[in-house]
């Protein structure tokens, strides 16, 4: 069973010193248990990769047959049904969309009163139905984050809000005031997320209408980075009014609702389903719930 706990804890933080940080072990610790598992059962587990390791084949097939049971046996003996947020030291992985990161930062002061020893580490990831589904099963991350819906019978999800889609620009273009018409905005050029991006904040699957071609200039992964562009440039970008209103004055943003009806962007919140009766998880959740419950005004405050 501890072998198989400290495999597991490998297997979800992809590193021997990260695993063990969380299970409160030195590396050298860890490193002796892999080399007995290993030696128990007659094959490699992880190879090394650059100045890290990967697991083999083998390994991943193992976790994806233990992984669940371990999960069940530790809530079973109560092992992940204590949970303290003052005292606990345990360390969480969110994983989402990247501009998620910016939200959490908001609210990182206000966890750490109340939870001074937690640690949070987030991983940015493709917005799709493939990748909550491969994260949460292989323990790569305790909570996703996205807009996708997703329908598995091992992921439990739950919509925590939504996000309104706005347009964002320079105070200083030379052309764009208080006001966007339609002509305006596809004459415009813009800075947009990739292409390749499969989620909801692509702009024409949230449309119910046909739409022109916008002229695109800029692409990133990085909606943070899309609308850095535009404040340093002639450029337009949609982002979400959370964002935008987090950074409106520090990039000296104009933010100004898009000129044709588009539906607002849902936030789905998924977790393994080992993991439902995890009080730990089961704080966060509820933190995470609070911070999108409200959504922000596209009015300036008063």
């Amino acid at each position: 069973m501890n072998l198989l706990t400290v495999f597991d804890a490998v297997m979800q933080q992809g590193s021997v010193a990260k695993a063990a940080e969380k299970l409160e072990l030195t590396p050298a610790s860890v490193s002796l248990a892999l080399s007995r598992l290993r030696d128990s059962l007659g094959k490699p587990l992880f190879v090394r990769k650059g100045r890290g390791i990967a697991p083999t084949l083998y390994a991943n097939q193992l976790h994806a047959s233990v992984g669940d049971e371990l999960h069940r046996i530790a809530n079973a003996l109560g092992m992940e049904n204590e949970f303290d947020p003052a005292s606990s030291k345990r360390q969480f992985v969110l994983a989402g969309q990247s501009y998620f990161d910016q939200i959490f930062l908001t609210h990182c002061a206000a966890w750490s009163r109340e939870a001074p020893g937690l640690r949070i580490a987030f991983r940015a990831e493709e917005d799709n139905f493939h990748k909550p589904i491969e994260m949460l099963s292989e323990r790569q991350a305790d909570i996703y984050l996205g807009s996708l819906p997703i329908n598995h019978p091992s992921i439990l999800q739950q919509r925590v809000g939504e996000e309104e889609l706005v347009v964002a620009c320079s105070r200083n273009h030379p052309r764009i005031g208080d006001s966007l018409n339609l002509d305006q905005f596809f004459t415009e050029n813009h800075a947009t997320l990739t292409e390749g991006r499969c989620g909801s904040l692509y702009l024409y699957q949230l449309c119910d209408a046909p739409l022109p071609t916008r002229h695109v200039r800029y692409r990133s992964d990085s909606l943070l980075h899309v609308m850095a562009a535009a404040a340093r440039s002639d450029l337009l970008c949609v982002t979400t009014v959370r964002l935008a209103r987090l950074w409106e004055d520090t990039l000296a943003l104009r933010i100004l609702p898009l000129p044709f009806s588009l539906r607002s962007v849902p936030i789905y919140l998924s977790i393994h389903r080992s993991q439902e009766n995890d009080k730990g998880n089961q704080w966060l959740t509820g933190q995470l719930r609070n911070l999108f419950l409200d959504m922000p005004s596209l009015m300036p405050a008063q």
